[in-house]
């Protein structure tokens, strides 16, 4: 980034001098939040060093509740699918590594995307086996959040810390928030 660009950002002009390995012990442990501001505001009283905190949401902030290829093969059991679990992850993979068209992903509510890596994972082009694993992953209770991630959040915004997801995830995002009680701490 070029130096101007980090001197506009007041994210980017407020980032403390720590480094992350120094930091990242408070990070797994109770009162990280505390920890942090205090740490990047060196004790001056001057406030949190940083501005904003931006998270990612699938795989980071919100986390399957149990293994995917366990749901694609427990859902569709009731539509035919034999494929193993292990087959399961080995399709998703292929479907993942495929040369993908820049836009196939972005397109409305990702339903495109997703049919293809569903029937590639599965093997199965059902429209009702697709369209129950779609919906089972746009309900909360189909995602976690890692243990402690409420609390540390809580206090983050407490602290004076703006938060915000920035993901590439689909339209299902905001309600996923929202099931997971996140959406009014960001």
């Amino acid at each position: 980034m070029p130096p101007t660009a980090a001197a506009s950002c007041p994210l980017l002009r407020r980032a403390p001098a720590a480094p992350f390995a120094a930091l990242s012990g408070a990070l797994s442990r109770s009162g990280m939040a505390r920890r942090l501001v205090a740490a990047s505001s060196g004790g001056g009283g001057r406030g949190p060093a940083y501005g904003g905190l931006l998270l990612d949401a699938g795989g980071t902030l919100l986390q399957v509740a149990r293994p995917v290829a366990e749901t694609y093969a427990s859902i569709g059991r009731r539509y035919g699918v034999t494929k193993p679990e292990k087959g399961i992850m080995e399709g998703f993979k292929r479907a993942f590594s495929a040369p993908w068209p820049k836009s196939l992903r972005y397109q409305g509510d990702g339903r495109p995307f997703w049919r293809i890596v569903v029937a590639e994972a599965t093997n199965c082009t059902d429209d009702d086996y697709f369209e129950e694993v779609y919906q089972h992953y746009a309900h909360g209770d189909a995602w976690r959040l890692p243990v402690g991630a409420d609390i540390t959040l809580r206090e983050l915004k407490d602290a004076g810390v703006k938060l915000a997801v920035v993901s590439n995830f689909d339209t299902r995002l905001r309600k996923l928030l929202k099931d997971l009680n996140v959406s009014d701490i960001s």
